[in-house]
């Protein structure tokens, strides 16, 4: 398969998982279409400060850390530098992720948030997301590890829709936080796709990769729902996944 080709697919691929990405964003908008009490935003910013931060053994931030200690008598001797500093990034953008998050939580709660407590709102379906993720990589290796990088974030859709609100302190605190998580997240799932890019080299790959990028998109629908209290019926989410949901412009400079 030639360049061309594989930017072809590729964008294909993009196209056909922007309906998720679009689903991701209507639950979230669903969600902040009414009036909230500071108590129902908990359980969301709650959900997603787990997410960010991962405190269990082989969670993101300790994996992170472990590997770059790995690979720090390597560099320059077969760990690129390039590469090494990716992760260093990574690794400082998720944990301010989580901290913008557990900000805003402790302005609510006037508490300090601890991580034993952040690791009760491991919901079912972010466990059964991962669950599907590690399928993925156990059964194809690489092409299934980067269609799960490819899915990473959603297409930062909720945070996109969560920069919009305001109006009052809690909102505008929680747009800030938004704002602060978007553009890396974007950051990342255009990574993703090119890693992805990188190992999908037949028509036989990108078929594949299309079937995984389905069950893990499925399953961050059905996670997305959880995290902000099923704004959405199971109905809609299987019309969503069926392609019956306006994508937004903003998809279109996710294609190369």
């Amino acid at each position: 398969m030639d360049e061309q080709q594989a930017r072809e697919r590729r964008n294909e691929l993009t196209r056909y998982a922007s309906r998720f990405w679009a689903g991701e964003a209507e639950i979230a908008r669903t969600f902040f279409s009414q009036p909230r009490a500071p108590e129902e935003h908990l359980r969301w910013l709650r959900v997603q400060a787990y997410k960010e931060l991962q405190p269990r053994d082989d969670g993101i931030i300790l994996r992170n850390i472990e590997q770059l200690a790995r690979n720090y008598p390597a560099l320059e001797k077969g760990v690129d530098r390039a590469d090494f500093l990716y992760n260093i990034q990574f690794l400082e953008e998720e944990f301010r992720h989580y901290v913008v998050f557990a900000d805003v939580i402790d302005y609510i709660t006037g508490a300090q948030l601890t991580t034993e407590e952040l690791a009760t709102y491991d919901i079912e379906h972010e466990r059964e997301l991962r669950a599907v993720r590690r399928r993925c990589f156990e059964r194809h290796g690489e092409l299934g590890r980067f269609a799960s990088s490819f899915c990473e974030g959603g297409g930062a859709s909720i945070f996109h829709e969560g920069m919009q609100i305001g109006g009052d302190e809690l909102s505008d605190r929680i747009a800030a936080a938004c704002a602060n998580v978007y553009g890396d997240e974007v950051d990342h799932a255009a990574h993703g796709a090119d890693n992805l890019n990188a190992v999908a080299r037949t028509e036989e790959d990108w078929a594949l990769a299309k079937e995984m990028v389905t069950e893990i998109s499925m399953q961050r629908l059905r996670m997305r729902n959880e995290e902000f209290g099923f704004p959405l019926t199971d109905e809609r989410l299987r019309e969503i996944a069926e392609g019956q949901v306006e994508l937004p412009e903003r998809f279109e400079a996710l294609l190369v």
